[in-house]
């Protein structure tokens, strides 16, 4: 074998070997979030891997708001699924009206409206498949609302609370 042949080698083989380290200790798995007491919704599934962070930590409670308005009637699907694993985990999804609920438009019916939104059977089968979504089942969850400057019921929050063991 000639000096050109074993260079090529040896240059294969560290190459091959650099590669294997790589292959073989891999960095955190992107998957994985930092816990954080308080959350921006987006609808994005990175959003998701930030609530399941969160609820899988030992934090007591997390905040999530909001960056557009959000009427109860309007609570987005992604955060859907999320009441409805709490609900499944047997906790409960409670709705806070607004401190000047006196002069909210129907307050009755916002209520009823957002509780009719994630019990559908269809959204806990769809999620059921989802391990992401069962860190939600330890905890309660309450969707505050407060009223804007016309005078709606809009969602503040969604504050998820663990529940006492």
């Amino acid at each position: 074998m000639n000096h050109s042949h074993t260079f090529k080698w040896v240059a294969c083989l560290c190459l091959l070997t650099s590669l294997w380290g790589c292959v073989s200790n891999p960095g955190q798995p992107a998957t994985q979030a930092v816990a954080k007491e308080q959350l921006t919704f987006v609808d994005w599934q990175g959003f998701d891997r930030e609530l399941t962070g969160s609820l899988s930590s030992p934090l007591p409670k997390v905040d999530v708001s909001f960056y557009d308005r959000v009427t109860p009637s309007t609570l987005p699907e992604r955060l859907q699924r999320w009441m409805a694993s709490v609900e499944s985990g047997g906790g409960t999804v409670k709705v806070v009206p607004p401190k000047s609920s006196l002069t909210a438009k129907s307050p009755f019916l916002l209520i009823s409206a957002i509780s009719s939104l994630w019990s559908a059977n269809k959204t806990i089968k769809d999620m059921s498949n989802q391990a992401q979504f069962n860190s939600a089942q330890d905890y309660d969850a309450e969707i505050i609302l407060r009223q804007d400057d016309q005078g709606d019921s809009v969602v503040d929050k969604v504050v998820f609370v663990k529940r006492k063991k």
